[in-house]
């Protein structure tokens, strides 16, 4: 069973609150409703690679020597994305700027992908499940920068060892801990602190453990109100750890034990005069969410001999979500995991890699709801929290999990490769199995430049109260996709490359509400587009590096039912990324980021209506019929290395101060609306001190 956090609905309209609180507060909703975020995201084994401190590695991993291009993978250092301008050194947030994705606001940093929502996608942390990486509803990264060491964002039609999502897959790859001497790292912005600690503890061990925390709780003290909306809150707070400890047991063996885990929390309260107050007298009175989530895991690498490497993952993973929204909704609901992924990789014949892999989870679930539930999904404009029906649920569930994988990849030329998978799903709170096809070809069909095609079937588990029982429909399937990826990739001098792709993706099963069984599969969707990538490394001491990726898309659902068709809401035709960096002298360098995308789609409201309590109710329009003003803004970024140890970093974020739209703050009446925007012209400063 995955119980997975469903973004906010675009037909409502946009709760008044300032950036920083949008996010939080719809989680707090949403969650309080019932739609938990506990993504259970799948391990995925990171690519063997070391850090400069580290002695030579011993774990080669078995490999066919041919090209490793794929379609729908986009592969890019942490320190190349650390480096981009507006990330405030974050690189998971500067994935936004990466083909492929659609940015959601300024205050949140979670992508949507090809047609999907940002719940869609699986995040990795070497090999390990997590239970979400971003703090604040996506405002920053749970991922301590100075420790990622690489990136691989698949936007589409991924391989059979990765996770039952239909959006995308970020498998970040954490560095090995430094073996040479004991050091660490500090850093401080306007946002937050943390501190890194490593180093060897003999010769075959070493270790390092970060932490990061805000300070928003120790600037801003006591309750604030939001000025617009008359919401009273209190500054929000995060934190989170990343330990690793690495046993080299022997040339040929290696021990790790991983200890990671994140923290939020935020309280407010919803005054009975305001405009949300009056629109939705249900969350009325004090509100607060607090999420956390801990992984503990024994991760065993061996090399059995030099045709067969195995990886081994034995863990505990937990996570709890407790969250009240006024008298709409009380929530409890805690999570245990206990889990095992195998991965067995071996050369059959010289020509063939084979990969076989198990992922097993036994997962214990502790629900408490009380809360009102107005069966809301983005197929219902005209969906409303307070008339919902109250429901109350105690249960405890216990669901076994089960992910079993096979790829073979075949290097049948020089310049030709398949890699042929298979991925079967056993769930077994729905009792229902899938076996999904997928397939990818790489041809270099000249020196540099090759062709590549990838075509895959995928499955969802639905959004977590739709299955719930006595609220949702126990006998919902899966949501399936298919996904088809055709793709160029061209080398050029002096570190230039040039990426084009065009993918389809179709998508079935989403669940509808419905008076007798709560719900339905009978959504639909799809997404098509056209994606280019042209890219500059920084290479033969070129002081210019950076990247134009440029995405030209569309995305829509449909209702089967009735025939309804309307286009998704983060359906952004023309999404353009601009980014650059310049390296002046060892001392100074400075960056650019110039972004530009068509605005969100939203519900117009076309008229009001008045219920048998007499408060006046919206009339929607068409669904997700308009769209907000186009998104641009230009971020600049200075770095300063002082010396070895010492840096700065200096951010100028929205430089020329454009308004860009987020959504409408509506009046009681629904009479008058009022821009929601994201954030003005916004500076940001850094410091790094290494030891």
């Amino acid at each position: 069973m995955k119980i997975r956090h469903q973004a906010g609905r675009p037909m409502q309209p946009l709760h008044p609150l300032k950036p920083l609180l949008l996010g939080l507060l719809a989680a707090a909703q949403l969650g309080a409703a019932g739609f938990a975020q506990a993504e259970e995201a799948k391990p995925a084994e990171p690519v063997a690679k070391s850090s400069t401190e580290d002695k030579p590695a011993k774990l080669a991993p078995v490999a066919v020597i041919g090209n490793r291009v794929q379609a729908g993978r986009l592969q890019i250092s942490g320190e190349e994305l650390s480096k981009v301008a507006g990330s405030g050194g974050d690189p998971v947030r500067a994935l936004q700027s990466l083909p492929g994705v659609v940015a959601t606001s300024d205050g949140n940093a979670a992508p949507a992908i090809r047609g999907s929502r940002p719940g869609d996608n699986s995040y990795y942390i070497d090999f390990l499940p997590v239970g979400y990486v971003f703090h604040l509803g996506g405002f920053v990264s749970t991922v301590h920068s100075d420790l990622v060491q690489q990136f691989d964002l698949y936007t589409g039609a991924f391989g059979p060892e990765y996770d039952d999502v239909h959006g995308g897959i970020i498998d970040v790859q954490l560095r090995k801990p430094r073996t040479d001497k004991f050091g660490g790292s500090i850093n401080t912005s306007l946002t937050g602190a943390d501190l890194l600690v490593e180093g060897p503890v003999n010769d075959k061990q070493s270790f390092y453990f970060a932490a990061k925390r805000s300070y928003f709780d120790l600037i801003m003290r006591g309750k604030q109100t939001d000025e617009d909306s008359g919401v009273i809150y209190s500054a929000p707070k995060y934190h989170d750890y990343q330990g690793r400890y690495r046993w080299q047991l022997n040339p040929d063996n290696e021990l790790s034990f991983y200890a990671l885990g994140a923290a939020d929390q935020i309280d407010y309260s919803v005054p009975a005069d305001t405009s949300l107050g009056q629109q939705q007298p249900a969350l009325v009175g004090d509100s607060s969410a607090k999420y956390g989530s801990n992984t503990q895991a024994l991760v065993w690498d061996s090399r059995i001999n030099p045709q067969m490497t195995n990886k081994l993952a034995l863990g505990h993973w937990s996570s709890s979500n407790r969250s009240k929204a006024g008298l709409a909704a009380d929530v409890d609901i805690k999570t245990e995991n206990l889990f095992l992924r195998e991965q067995l990789r071996l050369r059959v014949v010289e020509d063939h890699e084979l990969t076989l892999g198990a992922i097993l989870f036994s997962q214990k679930y502790q629900l408490g709801l009380d809360m009102l539930d107005p069966r809301c999904t983005e197929f219902d404009p005209n969906c409303d929290l307070s008339s919902g029906q109250r429901v109350k649920l105690q249960e405890k569930l216990t669901v076994n999990y089960a992910n079993l994988y096979a790829k073979d990849r075949w290097q049948i030329s020089s310049d030709l490769a398949a890699t042929l998978g298979l991925h079967l799903t056993r769930d077994g709170y729905l009792k229902q199995n899938y076996v999904e096809p997928r397939l990818g070809l790489e041809w270099r069909a000249m020196k540099n430049t090759t062709l590549t095609l990838a075509l895959g079937k995928h499955n969802q588990f639905p959004d977590g109260a739709q299955v719930l029982p006595g609220i949702g429909n126990p006998k919902l399937e899966h949501v399936r996709a298919k996904a088809a990826v055709l793709g160029v990739n061209q080398r050029l001098a002096d570190g230039w490359s040039v990426k084009a792709e065009a993918y389809v993706k179709k998508i079935s099963g989403f669940g509808l509400s419905d008076p007798a069984l709560n719900y339905i599969n009978g959504g639909s969707g799809d997404s098509t587009g056209l994606e280019l990538f042209v890219k500059k490394d920084a290479i033969n001491n070129s002081k210019f590096s950076g990247w134009a990726s440029v995405s030209l898309s569309r995305a829509q659902r449909k209702n089967d039912l009735t025939g309804q068709q309307f286009r998704f809401e983060y359906d952004q035709p023309v999404v353009i990324n601009l980014v650059g960096t310049y390296k002046h002298s060892e001392r100074w360098q400075y960056g650019a980021k110039w972004s530009y995308h068509s605005g969100n789609r939203y519900t117009p409201v076309v008229g009001t209506r008045t219920d048998s309590t007499g408060r006046i109710l919206p009339v929607y329009g068409e669904i997700n019929s308009e769209r907000l003003p186009a998104y641009h803004r230009l971020d600049l970024r200075a770095d300063w290395t002082v010396s070895p140890r010492l840096s700065y970093f200096f951010e100028l974020n929205n430089a020329y101060g454009h308004e860009n739209v987020e959504g409408y703050q509506y009046s009681a009446d629904y009479k008058t609306r009022k821009k929601e925007v994201g954030f003005g012209l916004m500076p940001n400063v850094g410091l790094s001190y290494k030891f």
